[in-house]
């Protein structure tokens, strides 16, 4: 749990790298870093509602009115956020958050998330906090009908080989391939037509993408 941390350097010099809420270092953490043997995100919650998402705001910004979402023996269920409480999404659950990445989000290392509330006026921020992947360690992309949660379409990226350098790429063809066709949107079990999907990065949104990101 502790181990000791030695650095060159004096240590008013390197202060700055280990406030992990100071702009320069929440913007090298805006997608996912690898620091240590963990990889870090911090996401600020940067809109009101879904409706004032847009071009101008910044890349990976959390909405305030989202929902979070699991899927786990009972089906669907909202994962509430406390401030300041952890809360461990085990590998291989998939989970999703409102309006930031369209798609269900399976992995092969825990996640920690904890909220952090804004002081003094600053806004509130999201913190995640995973083990950095090795091996044959993977991301996956799916999809499930939002009817009766059947499969209907997943992507696998082998985190630990690549080593996030190509992610996000990955999630844009992932997401890409799945919008290319309706069947792959389409339920073989009950038939329903589900949304399209969306990245992380809603700057490059076509009108139809972007109305599916203010869906769910």
């Amino acid at each position: 749990m502790y181990t000791n941390i030695y650095v060159d350097e004096p240590i008013e010099k390197v202060l700055g790298d280990w406030d992990f809420m100071t702009d320069k270092i929440i913007q090298k953490l805006q997608g996912f870093a690898p620091i240590g043997d963990n990889i870090y995100g911090i996401r600020p919650v940067a809109h009101e509602t879904s409706k004032t998402i847009d071009d101008h705001s910044p890349t990976i910004g959390l909405v305030k009115n989202r929902k979070n979402f699991e899927i786990g023996p009972k089906g669907i269920v909202e994962v509430q956020r406390k401030p300041y409480v952890a809360h461990v999404t085990m590998s291989g659950t998939p989970h999703h958050t409102q309006f930031v990445f369209g798609y269900w989000h399976i992995n092969d290392k825990d996640e920690i998330i904890i909220p952090l509330p804004g002081v003094g006026g600053d806004p509130d921020h999201l913190m995640i906090v995973m083990g950095r992947p090795t091996g044959q360690e993977s991301d996956r992309a799916a999809w499930y009908c939002e009817k009766c949660t059947t499969l209907l379409y997943m992507s696998e990226f082998v985190t630990g080989l690549e080593n996030f350098r190509h992610f996000w790429r990955w999630e844009k063809s992932a997401v890409d391939s799945y919008n290319s066709e309706i069947r792959h949107r389409t339920c073989k079990e009950c038939g329903h037509v589900n949304p399209l999907g969306y990245t992380a990065f809603h700057h490059n949104d076509t009108p139809e993408v972007r109305e599916a990101r203010q869906l769910w």
